[in-house]
This record gives structure tokens, sequence and C-alpha cells, in this order.
């Protein structure tokens, strides 16, 4: 089952016990910031049993569980750990700054902020 479409903080969102994912060492990760932690310290035929020529176990488990096409995508392009763990962090990254740029009103309707304005200290168009 992926995220649900109301949860903002993708980081730390846990999936049921049965969801899961299990390495070789017995250690079980629930949240997207537990498998991008354990892809660093990851040894190298741990991760070799999870990644390799005929499957990609981390981009199935985000997939799958997560619903998360896209980084699933790139964590089969690019199958090292540091690559993984970068695509990961990139992806919480974008989520967490997609949040912060949403305001939520009282009936629980989001609304995405428009300005024309420059960020503070950004800039102005045309004087570069």
């Amino acid at each position: 089952m992926p995220i649900p479409t109301h949860v903002q903080d993708k980081r730390h969102y846990a999936v049921p016990e049965d969801q899961a994912f299990v390495l070789t060492s017995g250690e079980r990760l629930h949240t997207l910031d537990e498998l991008s932690e354990a892809i660093n310290l990851i040894d190298p035929e741990s991760f070799q049993h999870h990644v390799n020529a005929e499957k990609n176990d981390f981009a199935s488990w985000v997939e799958h569980v997560f619903g998360e096409q896209e980084l699933a995508d790139n964590l089969r392009k690019f199958p090292t750990p540091l690559r993984m763990m970068v695509s990961i962090e990139k992806f919480l990254r974008q989520s967490e700054l997609s949040q912060m740029s949403k305001v939520t009103d009282p009936n629980g309707a989001v609304h995405v902020p428009v300005t024309s304005e420059a960020p503070v200290g950004a800039p102005a168009v045309g004087s570069l």
C-alpha cells in the first residue's frame, strides 16, 4: 500500500510491521530514512545480496510498499550504495521542501501560495 497522500512526513512515515524490509542481518526497516541509513552502513556482501544483476530489493520495496515509482527508478538506475543513499536523501529533501511551501486551511484543504515576489535575499530580475 503506497504512502497515503495526506502524509506530510515521508522521511519518518513508518510502514506496518508486515511490510518492513528485512536485511540479511535480520534488521527490520520501516521508513525511507532507515533505508537510507542502512544503505550507508551496509557491508558489501549484504548489499550484493539485495542488489545485483537479477534484482534490486531496495527499489522493489520503495516501489511496491511506498508507491514511489520515480525514486524506485532512480535506485535501479544508480545501483551503488552511495548513489542510492543520495537518491533517497534528495527525494526526502524535495518532499520536505514541497510540504514547507504548502498551507493547510482550517478545513484541511491544502493551498500552495503563489507569489511573484523574489525570495528575501534573492537578486531582483534583471539585476544579474
